[in-house]
């Protein structure tokens, strides 16, 4: 009897201890915002949490379970909810002569919870070791050099106008990578990111040509490698990424458009280097890309082009209300993005705040009339929000 209890306790003593945390947690934010300018296809007014937000929403379910020894398992993963609480429409342009409305279609495209990120890790006193698709080096680098996050204001996709922002060079997340980073030592963090990629020409005859990767199990991607080391220590980050894109023939790879031929595609790197500093209330930020990035040269061919943005920003906190204004900008092929943010926050909570936020940007490409709705030109748009993370 009394091996069977000692039996019975050491199997409830073992099932306590493999028993795994559970968090939910997420982020919402809500904003109007009205938008004018050259940049015709993006004027007008709305509410919605994908435009002149200052965050990301996104639901975060989480698992932890303590191994022992100091070493954890744990499991992350991350809903994103915007395509389910935002009425998304396809605007055919005008087809027809000026003022003509043939061709115009609008529809309901919501279709459900996107995925952020999501990952499965192990961690303890040799660091941090994550499979799946963890944010990438370069967007916690942008993150550091930009108060605005990669909301309204801060230049990160440049409102959707492709090449010009700060994404043109750094990768939100890969979706097949893996991620190591070292213990923190005197203030010190060595990190490295892989994507294997894949090259494989497509092997079912007769019915797909080179390069589409649609017949392959294991779908084509360019290999990526991201190298960073952060030091972060009192009220000084300093934070230094290297990022790397392979070569790659038989798929399109990063910013290039889809293409159903062999695309030839050159080898980019770039490093991007971000630093902010606290003094009392008063947060200064600054950083700064050089390399090159991928771009399209024609429906077989991209390039690696010479690319380098700077940002610097500042942000002022008074009681509840924080300050923000940050100045970015992109050059590449000869043409300058600018992008400047201003934004106040009025702190609710530690977790809710209302805000205001403003933004004016320039593609850098002149603006030029059609009867299509254009992206070249300038935006301003300004926007009041709301958001709660829980």
């Amino acid at each position: 009897m009394k091996k069977s209890l000692v039996a019975l306790a050491a199997l409830a003593a073992t099932s306590a201890f493999a028993q795994s945390t559970v968090t939910l947690s997420g982020n919402l934010d809500f904003a109007y915002s009205s938008a004018s300018g050259t940049q015709q296809i993006y004027a007008g007014k709305t509410v919605a949490s994908t435009t002149g937000t200052s965050s990301t929403s996104v639901l975060k379910i989480e698992a932890v379970e303590d191994l022992g020894g100091g070493m954890k398992a744990n499991v992350f993963y991350g809903l994103d909810p915007r395509s389910l609480i935002n009425d998304s429409f396809a605007v055919t342009n005008n087809t027809g002569a000026s003022g003509a409305t043939a061709g115009k279609t609008l529809g309901n495209t919501a279709t459900g919870l996107a995925r952020d990120a999501a990952f499965i890790g192990l961690s303890g006193n040799f660091g941090n070791i994550r499979l799946g698709a963890p944010n990438a080096l370069g967007l916690e680098a942008h993150g550091d050099s930009s108060p605005l996050g990669t909301g309204i204001g801060a230049g990160y996709t440049q409102g959707g106008v492709s090449g010009t922002g700060s994404n043109s060079v750094v990768q939100t997340r890969y979706s097949r990578s893996i991620r190591y980073d070292s213990p923190t030592i005197n203030g010190f963090t060595a990190s490295l990111l892989m994507a294997p990629g894949n090259d494989e020409a497509a092997v079912t005859p007769g019915t797909v040509t080179a390069g589409d990767s649609t017949a392959l199990g294991i779908p084509n991607a360019r290999k990526a490698t991201e190298m960073g080391l952060k030091y972060a220590n009192g009220p000084l980050v300093v934070n230094v990424v290297n990022i790397k894109q392979a070569a790659q023939a038989n798929k399109t790879g990063w910013y290039s458009g889809a293409q159903t031929t062999a695309v030839q595609q050159k080898e980019t790197s770039a490093t991007w280097i971000s630093a902010n500093y606290k003094i009392a209330d008063t947060t200064l930020y600054y950083g700064r890309n050089t390399g090159d990035r991928l771009a399209a040269v024609s429906a077989t061919d991209g390039s690696a082009q010479d690319s380098k943005g700077s940002r610097v920003a500042i942000k002022q906190t008074i009681g509840m209300v924080d300050l923000i204004a940050q100045s970015t900008k992109q050059e590449a092929a000869g043409v300058t993005a600018k992008v400047t943010g201003l934004r106040a926050d009025y702190n609710l909570s530690k977790t809710a705040a209302v805000y205001m936020g403003y933004e004016k940007l320039d593609n850098g490409a002149a603006y030029a009339a059609t009867t299509t709705p254009t992206t070249t030109g300038d935006r301003k748009t300004t926007s009041f929000g709301l958001r709660k993370s829980f």
